[in-house]
């Protein structure tokens, strides 16, 4: 996998705020996990990421949205939803930040100082006490959602 340069689609046109969908049928008692949509596939941007904002439960999020397109179909896309908190630098720059892949996993490198983070778990490579949040994440139609 390259690492290209990622380009950045401002919050305000990109993905808008979320709003609740169906919900999980998890059997979770405090409060059941949903499907939240972001944006729609439209907002994507192939080989490269976009912030997205996320208002849930009172709480606010900036999240990376990462698009890969799949090896083995053309058409089909790996998405990955991370953090987009850049815990060293205190700054919301992930999404801006190079793909690359390490011994085969995919990941953001901070555009900033350079850490490396899986994206699949948000794990830093280069410092195991550093860690991105991550969020499950699905194209459902032309409707990108995480759960949360």
């Amino acid at each position: 996998m390259t690492s290209p340069a990622l380009a950045s689609t401002p919050l305000s046109t990109a993905c808008h705020t979320a709003q609740d969908t169906a919900p999980d049928t998890s059997t979770k008692e405090e409060s059941p996990l949903r499907w939240v949509t972001l944006c729609q596939r439209g907002d994507l941007v192939p080989g490269s990421g976009v912030a997205a904002w996320l208002e849930q439960a009172g709480q606010n999020f900036q999240i990376a949205l990462f698009t890969l397109p799949s090896s083995a179909d053309s058409n089909a896309l790996t998405l990955f939803a991370i953090d987009h908190h850049d815990p060293v630098s205190g700054a919301n720059v992930i999404a801006r930040g190079l793909l690359g892949d390490h011994a085969g996993e995919p990941l953001v490198i901070s555009p900033l100082y350079k850490q490396r983070y899986r994206l699949k778990d948000g794990q830093c490579l280069d410092d195991e006490t550093l860690s991105l949040q991550v969020w499950p994440v699905r194209l459902e139609g032309d409707a990108v959602q995480i759960q949360c």
